[in-house]
């Protein structure tokens, strides 16, 4: 069958404009998943997890003189105090302000109880020999928010000066489609900071000179989630 050429003409243009109107769409679907939803006060609830507590030190260095708890509440309160300063419309809750023991479970519970929008747990990693540098973890399914969340994060952080670039990575280290407790049992995205290395000198010095501007960093990536709503 013969089509005149004006037809064949109408028809790549109605296709061209299905094809617009689809992106359109699809833009759209992704800009919303790539942004929480929040409440409808406007304030983004944000759930900081200071990781390990009391009789449990988490890693340490060499010595064993310096404790990842120590080093997990120090970071957490200074991202609550930059925060606080400088993004009033952002409410924290903190799972644990002091040097207290908290089972998974429990901080689990506070977030969701609180009904955190976000959920950033920080911690610090360990390993034998030279092993160094920042990496942040999500869910194994990888959802939008948490990997957005996490990069940006991890974005601010080299901004700020890290030994080394390690990656958004998914599941456990153990388990790629398994899950860290507690980003597997909280009902908000969230990520978990590995800021550097407890086994590293090099991490450590970087820790003390830059705290709070490695605070500053990841206040800044969980207000950039608030400012794009």
């Amino acid at each position: 069958m013969k089509h005149s050429r004006a037809g064949r003409r109408g028809t790549a243009a109605a296709a061209a404009v299905l094809v617009f109107v689809l992106a359109l769409v699809f833009g759209a679907l992704c800009l919303r998943e790539t942004t929480p939803d929040f409440a409808s006060d406007g304030l983004l609830r944000v759930c900081i997890d200071a990781g390990h507590g009391g009789d449990d030190p988490g890693a340490t260095d060499p010595d064993g003189v310096r404790l990842e708890k120590d080093d997990c509440l120090a970071v957490a309160l200074a991202v609550q105090a930059a925060l606080a300063e400088t993004y009033p419309q952002i409410e924290v809750l903190m799972t644990r302000s002091d040097d207290t023991f908290l089972e998974l479970a429990e901080r689990c519970a506070l977030a969701n109880d609180f009904r955190a929008d976000l959920f950033l747990s920080i911690h610090r990693n360990s390993a034998e020999g030279s092993a160094h540098g920042v990496e942040v973890w999500i869910p194994a399914d990888k959802p939008a928010v948490d990997k957005r969340l996490a990069q940006d994060i991890l974005d601010g952080l080299r901004g700020v000066g890290i030994s080394d670039d390690r990656g958004v990575k998914s599941g456990t280290a153990g388990n790629a489609s398994g899950n860290y407790y507690v980003l597997g049992n909280t009902d908000m995205p969230g990520c978990l900071i590995e800021l550097g290395f407890m086994t590293s000198a090099e991490d450590n010095a970087l820790l003390d000179a830059h705290r709070v501007d490695y605070a500053q960093a990841i206040a800044g990536a969980v207000a950039g989630l608030l400012l794009a709503d």
